[in-house]
């Protein structure tokens, strides 16, 4: 029967399970040994182990059987102490403990090369080796966060990916997969470190976690047998007992056991913890048990692969059994490998003398010695492994691509466990309330939630805080509640680190109002909140848990795990809801799209770095998307050159001429497919003011390509300034307060008369035109755009494109007038205005003529942060199609980013790149493709979108502050935004044998 077992478990169904497990109970051994045979010829093996098993003497024989405690964070007299029981006792393996990589290597070379036969070097990582390093290594989630996934093929590269990175610290031997099943929420030790409550799934996933291990070189061991699951004991600290009856074992306990016996498993640990039913001794642990290791697992199981004891330094031996005699009958019971002994000298000594005294014979110490060899042969310790290095080890342990695996294994974990009113995928545009429980300040899930909504955000610490912010939200009539756990405990003896009182506030609102309880800890803890009507588990509190989390709920990524675990009646294993995410620009790691991440960051960073050096601006934000995932979204710098205000990555920059297309190409966009515009018919159509004036015969198509003949621009504010040296506003034009004759705020406290808007229009319509309609960039279109939104559509521009773009796209932090909107620390301030209005400009439009048409003008005014930019481009490449809404028409996209038909660069409304010209004079990076589209602002921002590269670009930076005209445009002038731009297109190896512009 020709069945890839990867294939059987990549559903994770329990049809499939159930069937693969089936293959194994029937035949498996052939699979395996032809294998073994396959990659270890078994003569040759058996050769090696039998010369070196006759030339060892009976004290190196017994030495084979440890494996002895190692420290890399410990001093000098630890590793003597290490040293001097390899060299006299000749142990057979080390097992490694808290400390740091580099320094573990360091230790590995040395021990490695003071022992006659190559030692076992193991380590408990079931999480990966951080389970042992506070630092410099990849935190994998919890077998129980796994135990939600659905994809088992994840598990698979999980153990893969473990044993890359254990190789590089010298690490042999994996003391995981943990297989109990955890059916007790009330377990102690063993808890979020098994995959869950099913025999099936566990088992499933046990395996595919297993293979990744072995397939790669590491060998795994499943504990802990019988199964550790349901107590709540810990056997570090006394010895659990278990009552259930043989039937009951067979069918739960030791399932996946059994399963995993019949394959090519390579050990097995065994548990101390008593048993009555496998043996009805008196403080027997199965560790020491003959009849539980002997009779049942090698015999009546048929395990053949080593057997190895849990760490005998656990009070559930060490307490009952005394120093030398607890080893002595841990390997007379069946154990082949003897873990963490208290006192070796004394142990070695019990052994040796049960071997002179025939207590223990020879065959039984050759059963043990000879396997524990086969199995080093197996992994190549037949020979002096080579040294490790600890160059670069962190950036060795933690790659991209081990990064991007935890992101994925978050993902697919996340489990809507119920929504009973179908709230999610919620709507950014709802009243809704943020509550963070356990938190003292923002945290990264209100952050992510930010982006699609302006929730009001609370958060408590304490019982009294709560009862306060409940009681101030009873009676709101927010239309969504969204009630986040953070900071929880994973122990049911501490009430998984809620307060009662707590619970019953978040029931009694979830009574009243719609509430979304999100659980950032242990899913037992939905055993207290059967009340709540919608409810999604995190399993841990880690930032891109949140992250993933907020996502998820506005269907920017999918739900699609299951309950490992039965929580309460109604929240049960295997309980979850599947969502489709809609087609959103989703979050990856560079390598996820075919960049070298590393080489992407150290040319940005070292473009960024240069600039700051130059003070070409104070700080920036860049974000960079492909094929619909944001690779990289960084901040850089500061608001000012004061550096008080760190640059985030959510900032509010002024877009200037960005506006030219984010709002007035977008608004003309939906004008024109809705047939209420035509880019070719005369304004005068569309504005009859125009009537009469040389404006009458322009049109839309030539306005927008910057070809209509119109002058650059006009100082209008120069006009309004008085004509003494002061050249301040002048009282004939501005005041202080506002006032129906006063109304449009150029700056704080600073009001422009009513009327004067128009004067500017009228200015517009007076002015002369250009000999020529050749190329010539001007602004002074796009303020007529503004005018003939406003006039076919009865709406102002910023109205207009909100309702039609921005809201349906969720871009909530892109806005015309933002200081209306936004806390001021948000927005970045762009200017020390010393010539026009005398203040800072924060949060009013930097651009002085934008600023006196009340801050709303086609040309400029727009305010967005980089992700809502992404958002508007990412629509562009894909046709005018995002998150499932159609905002435009595909032939609408393609009209307005075409060039036009006398253009080498510009298209309607959209720059594009220069066709025709030297590199060096390209006006955005030479490798990007002909049809790349966007656009260049004043501020120091930028907007380009790639279709041939599935390509987003937005740099934000506030380039103008603090006084744009005494000084030079850097910016510009070494041409940072297109040099960074051009890093993205040699990241993915394009350009290599030109020359390289970014540097």
């Amino acid at each position: 029967m020709n069945i890839s077992m990867g294939n059987l478990f990549k559903t994770g169904s329990i049809i499939s399970i159930a069937l693969l497990l089936l293959l194994f109970l029937m035949a498996p051994t052939v699979y395996d040994h032809a294998k073994a045979q396959e990659n270890h010829p078994q003569d040759q093996e058996a050769q090696w182990v039998d010369s070196v098993y006759r030339n060892m003497t009976l004290d190196e024989r017994i030495g084979q059987l440890f494996i002895i405690r190692a420290h890399s964070d410990l001093g000098e007299d630890h590793i003597q102490s290490v040293t001097r029981q390899i060299e006299k006792y000749k142990v057979g393996g080390l097992c490694f403990f808290q400390g740091t990589p580099a320094r573990q290597i360091e230790l590995v070379n040395k021990y490695q090369s003071l022992a006659d036969i190559p030692l076992f070097v193991t380590m408990d990582a079931e999480w990966g080796p951080s389970m042992r390093f506070k630092e410099h290594a990849v935190t994998f989630p919890r077998q129980l966060t796994l135990g939600a996934i659905q994809n088992n093929e994840l598990i698979y590269r999980l153990g893969k990916e473990i044993a890359r990175e254990l190789k590089l610290i010298g690490v042999n031997f994996n003391f995981a997969p943990v297989v109990d099943i955890n059916n007790n929420p009330r377990n102690p030790v063993i808890n979020d470190r098994s995959f869950g409550e099913d025999k099936l799934n566990v088992t499933a996933k046990s395996y595919m976690y297993m293979k990744g291990l072995q397939d790669h070189g590491i060998l795994a061991s499943a504990k802990h047998f019988p199964g550790h699951g349901d107590t709540d004991v810990d056997s570090h600290h006394a010895l659990p007992v278990i009552n259930h009856d043989l039937d009951r074992l067979k069918n739960i306990e030791l399932y996946p056991f059994t399963a995993l016996a019949k394959t090519d498993l390579a050990s097995i640990m065994v548990a101390h913890l008593n048993i009555p039913a496998l043996d009805d001794r008196d403080k027997i642990p199965s560790s020491l048990s003959y009849n539980t290791i002997t009779n049942l697992l090698k015999d009546s199981i048929g395990f053949e692969g080593l057997i190895i004891t849990d760490g005998l330094e656990m009070k559930a031996v060490s307490a009952n059994w005394p120093d030398g005699i607890v080893e002595l009958k841990a390997f007379q019971a069946g154990n082949d490998l003897l873990l963490l002994p208290n006192n070796l000298p004394l142990a070695v000594q019990k052994l040796k003398q049960a071997v002179t005294n025939n207590v223990i014979s020879q065959d039984r110490l050759a059963e043990s010695v000879k396997k524990i060899l086969r199995y080093k042969y197996q992994i190549g310790l037949n020979q002096p492994p080579p040294s490790l290095t600890t160059h670069n080890i962190a950036q060795k342990l933690n790659t991209d691509s081990a990064i991007l695996l935890k992101e994925e294994l978050i993902r697919a974990a996340a489990t809507l466990v119920r929504d009973e009113n179908t709230v999610v995928p919620l709507n950014g545009g709802e009243n809704i309330i943020s509550v963070a429980l356990g938190a003292s300040s923002e945290t990264p899930f209100q952050k992510e939630l930010s982006k699609f909504t302006k929730a009001r955000q609370y958060q408590s610490t304490d019982l009294q805080t709560t009862r306060r912010v409940f009681d101030s939200l009873k009676e709101e009539q927010a239309s969504t509640f969204i009630i986040s756990l953070h900071d929880m405990s994973k122990y049911a003896s501490r009430n998984f680190g809620l307060n009662k009182s707590e619970v019953h506030l978040i029931n009694q609102l979830a009574a009243q109002h719609e509430v979304v309880l999100v659980v950032f800890g242990s899913p037992y803890s939905l055993t207290f909140f059967d009340p709540v009507k919608t409810i999604a588990v995190g399993y841990s509190d880690d930032g891109f848990t949140q992250s993933n989390m907020a996502r998820a709920l506005f269907g920017k990524e999918k739900f699609s795990g299951r309950l490992p675990v039965t929580a309460s009646p109604i929240s049960t294993f295997n309980q979850g809801i599947t969502t489709a995410s809609a087609e959103v620009l989703q979050y990856g790691l560079p390598e996820s799209v075919g960049i070298n991440g590393r080489k992407l960051h150290q040319k940005i960073d070292s473009l960024v770095n240069a600039a700051f050096f130059e003070e070409a601006m104070p700080g920036c934000e860049i974000l960079i998307a492909k094929n619909n995932k944001i690779v990289m979204q960084k901040a850089f710098g500061y608001h000012t050159y004061e550096k008080q205000i760190p640059v985030n990555q959510y900032d509010i920059y002024d877009l200037a001429s960005v506006t030219k297309v984010v709002a007035g190409t977008a608004a003309i966009m939906k004008l024109y497919e809705n047939g209420v515009v035509d880019l070719d018919t005369p304004i005068s159509t569309y504005l009859p003011a125009t009537v009469n004036t040389n404006k009458a015969h322009l049109t839309l198509r030539n306005i927008m390509a910057h070809r209509a003949g119109l002058k650059p621009w006009i100082p209008f504010y120069m006009s309004t300034l008085n004509t003494d040296k002061s050249r301040l506003p002048s009282a004939t034009y501005y005041r202080t307060q506002y006032s129906e004759d006063f109304p449009h705020e150029v700056s704080p406290n600073l009001f422009l008369r009513a009327d004067y808007p128009d004067t500017i229009f009228q200015l517009i319509l007076d002015s002369p035109l250009r000999s020529s309609t050749s190329y010539k960039y001007s602004d002074l279109g796009f303020y007529l755009i503004a005018r003939i939104v406003q006039k076919v559509t009865g709406q102002t521009l910023d109205n207009y494109v909100r309702e039609q773009v921005y809201e349906p796209l969720g871009m909530v932090h892109t806005s015309f007038q933002p200081a209306k909107y936004f806390p001021l620390e948000k927005i970045v301030p762009t200017e020390e205005d010393g010539y026009f209005r005398h203040s800072t400009v924060h949060g009013f439009v930097h651009d002085m003529g934008a600023a006196m048409m009340d801050g709303i003008s086609g040309h400029a005014g727009l305010f967005s942060n980089s992700r809502d930019l992404a958002v508007f481009f990412q629509m562009l490449l894909n046709e005018g199609q995002y998150g499932g809404k159609q905002i435009y028409r595909p032939s609408t996209v393609r009209e307005f980013t075409t060039r036009h038909p006398l253009e080498t660069r510009r298209a309607i409304g959209f720059d594009m790149k220069s066709l025709n010209v030297p590199d060096s004079r390209c006006n955005i990076a030479s490798l990007a493709s002909p049809d790349t589209f966007g656009h260049y602002g004043f501020t120091g921002t930028a907007a380009w979108a790639d279709p041939a590269n599935e390509l987003v670009y937005i740099f934000l930076s506030n380039r103008t502050y603090p006084n744009y005209p005494n000084r030079p445009n850097l910016l510009s002038l070494h041409n940072y935004r297109s040099k960074i731009q051009n890093a993205i297109y040699v990241s993915m190896g394009m350009g290599q044998s030109a020359p390289d512009i970014s540097q």
